[in-house]
């Protein structure tokens, strides 16, 4: 999960979404940096909602 929120801040910028303000959150529960996608059953075709904390 971590490498995922480090992307999206590379992608989108440090600016915009610092990966250490990122929540992912997939079917209604927020991902633990230390679990992977695997664990938390996301599938290519998953839906995840990016939300950043203050």
């Amino acid at each position: 999960v971590i490498a995922v929120k480090k992307q999206i801040e590379e992608i989108q910028g440090k600016d915009n979404f610092p990966y250490a303000q990122q929540l992912l959150i997939h079917s209604g529960k927020v991902l633990k940096d230390e679990t992977t996608l695997e664990d938390n059953k996301v599938s290519e075709d998953s839906f995840l909602v990016v939300m950043l904390s203050k």
